[in-house]
């Protein structure tokens, strides 16, 4: 997708501008990119993309399909356009996530914890400010597939499906990224996130393992990964931590304990709806 090779009006330019035919998208099976940006070019190029978002969105979603819940997934913006959460349900025929993360027994929110307490099989819809936007950002991708730590082997072995099929020519990561907002209030914009970052590094290592070809962000990606045990100490956990979730960190850091994946359902009225997948053998 050559950029124009002229100013576009309220969008920055650098001080270096390449020619009209450079396209930054390599020529690998698999590569790595942050953010609703991102998500967005990996789509429009026709990738497979593969939504990051470790703490907790990935973690949920991972944690409601193997509970057999079907996951209806929009961004605050797109739920605000339906009049909000409660006639976004009802229009959607779902139930709603409560908007705060602390609930009571049985009550659905954004803590995978909350989850592991709730009766099976719902039909809920989701929204977060990170992985919901992602999906938003990716719909007209051909293939959607929510990964985390919980199912990193599943994750891969799925996505290398989905590209051996001819679905889509290449896997693109997407590493969510987190809002400054959330740890210092009044600070707008994105920052990275190393539990992203390396959760897309394990999806990468597998991938590579499993006869797919690198990009150079993948393979640096890939080449971050060490254990799971490190980001109990990164921004995003210990902010978590400090509000009285560790649970949810805990079932975040897990590792390769289910072989389901949230995977897009293409033939759903929706095109949001995700549900369990058994990764192939």
């Amino acid at each position: 997708m050559p950029h124009a090779d002229f100013p576009v009006e309220g969008v920055p330019t650098s001080d270096v501008l390449a020619p009209s035919d450079f396209d930054a998208w390599p020529s690998h099976d698999v590569h790595v990119e942050w953010g609703v940006p991102g998500a967005a070019l990996a789509a429009a190029r026709g990738d497979a993309v593969v939504v990051v978002d470790v703490l907790s969105f990935s973690t949920t979603l991972a944690v409601a399909v193997d509970r057999g819940f079907a996951c209806l997934v929009y961004s605050g913006a797109e739920i605000a356009e339906m009049g909000g959460r409660e006639a976004a349900a009802e229009r959607l025929r779902a139930r709603a996530l409560s908007k705060r993360r602390r609930v009571p027994p049985g009550a659905l929110s954004l803590s995978p914890g909350s989850l592991t307490r709730a009766e099976p099989g719902q039909r809920v819809l989701f929204t977060s400010l990170n992985g919901a936007s992602i999906v938003a950002a990716s719909a007209s991708a051909p293939a959607l597939l929510v990964a985390g730590l919980r199912n990193a082997a599943a994750s891969a072995r799925t996505a290398r499906a989905v590209l051996t099929s001819g679905t889509a020519r290449r896997i693109t990561i997407v590493a969510s990224g987190e809002q400054w907002s959330s740890v210092e209030p009044g600070v707008s914009g994105m920052r990275p996130a190393a539990e992203d970052w390396l959760g897309a590094g394990l999806l990468c290592l597998r991938l590579r393992e499993a006869g797919l070809s690198l990009s150079a962000e993948a393979a640096l990606s890939a080449a971050s990964w060490t254990s799971s045990d490190v980001l109990r100490d990164c921004v995003s956990a210990r902010e978590l931590v400090a509000a009285g979730f560790a649970e949810d960190v805990e079932l975040s850091l897990e590792l390769d304990v289910s072989d389901v994946v949230p995977v897009r359902d293409n033939a759903e009225p929706s095109g949001r709806t995700f549900t369990g997948q058994h990764a192939p053998g």
